[in-house]
């Protein structure tokens, strides 16, 4: 990332609104707001919004994801032939192959089917991630009770937009949490509200934590990623209210540019707030 793409990413993680820094307006959008479920998690992330739409679960009960975030997300190197409408995924020497409309599938050049099809939504190839990692030979859970597919390994969600822009940058003295972090898995988002026309997103999440959490512990992180390689971490400041056994717990972020936002990824942490 450029260094001024750092400052701005800065900037909106101090809470400055860069439509006020440079007197751009975003457009009017006319879309509602809706409610999508999570569906999907990789390593410690919740991956909640996806451009040009959410994940969701087809007739085949197969989660669909975009095929963009394979790349951006896994750091897997995607290739897309438009004429034959067939995409290569390939990572760790294994070479992952779907076609639009075919149940076919093939790894490293042998031939294989699955239940489902992969589909074009709004200009996007949308992949059946369970048949991916599976092919890939990605660690997968699926959680029938929560409706949550889970994936897990020490190569994924490492790309430079990961490492670098999120986790480095929120290491600073300023957008650092106010404790030390206990657990990564205390909160799980449930659902999630977008509102194109306030910019905003508004998570649920509940406590799996099996205990009540204080004031000021309970930390569910949102980061929204932007199409042009923006970064808008949280704000470190923000109200962190007490949270009950099995209870929930809402987080509201607005986004601080017209940038479309290509990603919302989040985090449900527990803060030791004893050292306070």
């Amino acid at each position: 990332m450029k260094t001024g793409k750092k400052v701005l990413t800065a900037l909106l993680a101090a809470g400055l609104s860069f439509a006020m820094l440079t007197g751009v307006n975003p457009g009017k959008v006319e879309a509602a707001a809706k409610k999508y479920p999570a569906l999907l998690k990789i390593n410690d992330y919740y991956v909640l919004y996806t451009a040009p739409k959410a994940p969701y679960v087809d007739a085949n009960y197969r989660t669909m994801i975009p095929l963009r975030s394979i790349s951006e997300l896994m750091g897997a190197k995607v290739s897309y032939d438009a004429k034959a409408r067939t995409a290569a995924i390939e990572k760790d020497s294994v070479t992952v192959k779907f076609t639009i409309g075919s149940k076919s599938v093939s790894v490293n050049g042998v031939a294989g089917s699955m239940d489902t099809v992969p589909v074009m939504e709004q200009n996007s190839m949308f992949i059946p991630v369970s048949v991916l990692a599976g092919r890939l030979g990605i660690v997968s859970k699926w959680d029938q009770a929560n409706q949550l597919y889970t994936l897990t390994g020490e190569t994924l969600m490492q790309t430079d937009i990961i490492k670098y822009s999120i986790e480095d940058n929120e290491k600073g003295p300023f957008t650092s949490p106010p404790g030390t972090i206990i657990s990564d898995d205390a909160f799980r988002p449930i659902s999630y509200t977008f509102d194109p026309v306030k910019g905003s997103f508004t998570v649920k999440s509940k406590n799996i934590t099996g205990k009540d959490v204080p004031e000021g512990a309970a930390d569910v992180a949102a980061y929204i990623l932007y199409d042009d390689q923006l970064i808008q971490l949280p704000a470190q400041k923000r109200e962190r209210p007490a949270v009950r056994k099995d209870g929930t717990i809402e987080v509201t972020v607005k986004t601080e540019t017209p940038s479309t936002p290509a990603y919302l990824l989040v985090k449900g942490r527990l803060l030791d707030r004893s050292e306070n």
